[in-house]
């Protein structure tokens, strides 16, 4: 169950039952915050925050800008790219076949755009199609290009397709009933895709591992420089997975959780649910901080080099929270945020709202400049190597800013 099934902005899914928020949270309130569970079932106390147990992970390489969900496996939302610092003029809108909710992604002078139409599309830079896969279900998920220009595709149907890049089927596999999480290629090729479990795919299209789950799953794996992936659940439970398919640990953090997981360049692990908080977990599984909004956080945050975590909330707001826990700034918009947050190469923001807009921030919070899109945008935006904006939304089109 999800919000898709509970009606009402007052309702949150909340242990599998439809609930009202203000309950789930006077009770979230009440209770003592839970020790994460390691795999061999024996509860862990949180670490003494003063005692210093938990070495600091040392900064880890990521390659940023990569054609995948949030830019890499960590979901650091970081691009290596400039975009546009002012108010940009629209170059073309591709039109899809229907709401685009997946993120974009850019492999060379492609942009690739999925749609609840059914529909794949390869774009080039001028906005004429180069090619067009038709799936068998919506996509809800971000597709992923391989550097060997295979393109993975997932539909709500369970089905995942790799494409050569011609567009091309190579191969199909059924991975449950429903796939609506975005994908993740790790570094050795291998794709990590959620759903009715945890599963990872060689680049063949053969399953070589998958993990059960008591419910569907909507997060995105991340991949953790210390050789795990964490996904979130519909129970409240961040789940840690090691790379040979080995439950790691278990984090109870109290609500549903729709959105993904990120990964700072500590290893500190960031989450929202929706409860409405963000939560900060280490590398062990045990809670370093909780930061709380007003209403559901359906976003993936992005995480700064310095550490800083842009999320958007329900509540209409765009936050920047310190790795300490406590708050840089915070943003309104006029819609709820469902986007995950786009970094440039210089810091800029630039995030969507279910206002019709497209919001460019300063690492400061300042706004430089709004463009309306027309209808809601909820989709993660992506940039290309020349600096230009790439943006879906509800009105089933790609937008190319510049």
């Amino acid at each position: 169950m999800s919000d898709r099934e509970c009606s009402g902005a007052d309702r949150i899914c909340h242990e599998g039952r439809c609930r009202f928020l203000s309950e789930v949270r006077a009770e979230l309130a009440s209770e003592p915050e839970p020790p994460p569970t390691l795999d061999a079932g024996v509860a862990q106390p949180d670490p003494d925050p003063d005692a210093g147990s938990e070495a600091v992970v040392p900064p880890a390489p990521v390659a940023l800008g990569l054609p995948m969900f949030m830019g890499d496996p960590r979901h650091t939302g970081r691009s290596p790219h400039a975009g546009p610092a002012q108010a940009p003029t629209e170059r073309y809108g591709y039109a899809t076949s229907g709401r685009v909710f997946a993120g974009i992604v850019v492999h060379g002078d492609t942009s690739y755009v999925a749609s609840l139409g059914r529909s794949l599309s390869a774009v080039g830079p001028d906005g004429s199609l180069r090619w067009r896969f038709s799936a068998s279900g919506r996509i809800y998920a971000t597709p992923a290009v391989a550097p060997s220009g295979t393109v993975y595709v997932a539909s709500d149907d369970g089905v995942l397709v790799g494409l050569r890049p011609s567009g091309q089927p190579a191969f199909r596999v059924t991975l449950g009933s429903t796939l609506d999480a975005s994908l993740t290629l790790g570094p050795d090729g291998t794709l990590y895709v959620a759903g009715d479990g945890v599963f990872a795919v060689t680049p063949e299209g053969r399953v070589a591992w998958q993990v059960p789950s008591a419910g569907h799953i909507r997060s995105s794996p991340a991949l953790h420089p210390d050789g795990f992936l964490v996904v979130g659940t519909p129970d409240g439970l961040v789940r840690a997975i090691g790379l040979d398919g080995r439950p790691r640990w278990e984090s109870q953090v109290g609500a549903s959780i729709e959105g993904s997981a990120a990964v700072g360049d500590d290893g500190t692990i960031y989450i929202g649910n929706d409860a409405g908080f963000l939560i900060a977990l280490t590398p062990g599984g045990g809670v370093r901080w909780r930061y709380e909004t007003g209403a559901d956080i359906r976003a993936t945050p992005a995480v700064t080099p310095d550490g800083t975590v842009i999320v958007g909330s329900y509540d209409r707001y765009v936050y920047a929270i310190r790795p300490d826990g406590s708050l840089r700034w915070r943003v309104p918009t006029s819609g709820r945020v469902r986007s995950s947050a786009l970094l440039d190469a210089n810091g800029r923001i630039y995030v969507g709202s279910q206002d019709d807009s497209i919001y460019c921030l300063s690492p400061e919070g300042e706004l430089l400049w709004q463009h309306n899109i027309g209808q809601d945008v909820d989709a993660t935006p992506a940039l290309g190597p020349d600096g230009t904006l790439f943006v879906g939304a509800d009105d089933g089109r790609l937008h190319a800013l510049r």
